[in-house]
């Protein structure tokens, strides 16, 4: 009894086979499309009607709930939340779980051309490649 696992260098090592690799994925695929449709309805709203605010058809509403999931595009997930009024918010963070950085795209924004950074510096010290922080605002 006295094994201690750490889930983390379990999770790691067992990534290393192809088949749990592909289930785990799957899962994360069905994950986010239940999500979609989750929140959709949380909204009161329709697949039509958001088919409208999106200007596609509803078919294609129900292809992204039930089989985009990671394949989605982040322009397309940006929209999607944007139809139900929501904001979104991504953090990418280390191995600790420490958050790096941060995009987030309002609920009124353009999705193509925005007018205001979306990307925020985390964690001091950190910066561009180029050394320029032109098209984004960086925190300490």
């Amino acid at each position: 009894m006295g094994n201690n696992i750490n889930f983390s260098d379990y999770f790691r090592e067992s990534m290393k086979d192809p088949e749990a690799r592909r289930l785990y994925r799957e899962v994360l695929d069905e994950e986010l499309s239940w999500l979609l449709s989750y929140l959709r309805e949380e909204r009161g709203l329709s697949q039509k009607e958001v088919a409208e605010r999106l200007g596609v058809s509803r078919g294609r509403v129900s292809q992204l709930e039930t089989s985009a999931g990671l394949s989605m595009s982040l322009e397309s997930l940006a929209r999607y939340a944007q139809a139900l009024g929501l904001s979104l918010r991504l953090e990418f963070a280390d191995e600790r779980g420490e958050v790096l950085a941060r995009f987030s795209l309002a609920a009124d924004e353009p999705v193509v051309e925005t007018a205001k950074p979306a990307w925020e510096n985390a964690g001091a010290g950190w910066e561009p490649a180029s050394g320029k922080a032109s098209w984004a605002s960086w925190a300490a």
